[in-house]
């Protein structure tokens, strides 16, 4: 199962008290560990998204918990469904005659 992750800011950055390679460590992990397989800042927003791989909603819901930034209550999150074979158009599908 995907999850698309949406982490959105809780307060202003320049308060943060956890620093950017901590949650680059983790990501790395993540990445590393095949739980985490895209990621990144959306543009111009105070947000950033990643793509979860999991066995169910509640492991997806545990890997966004445990990032740093999300652990320290400086973000929260969202999480939404994600069929990889429909966006990348190679799903299942009935022949037509």
């Amino acid at each position: 199962m995907f999850f698309l992750c949406r982490r959105f800011d809780l307060t202003p950055r320049d308060t943060w008290n956890v620093s950017l390679d901590k949650h680059l460590e983790w990501m790395k992990v993540q990445h590393e560990e095949g739980r985490v397989l895209l990621s990144g800042p959306a543009p111009g927003k105070k947000c950033s998204f990643y793509l979860i791989k999991t066995n169910s909603e509640a492991e997806a819901q545990s890997i966004a918990r445990e990032d740093p930034y999300t652990a320290a209550g400086l973000c929260d999150f969202e999480l939404y469904p994600w069929n990889i074979h429909q966006i990348l158009g190679v799903g299942s599908f009935v022949a037509q005659r």
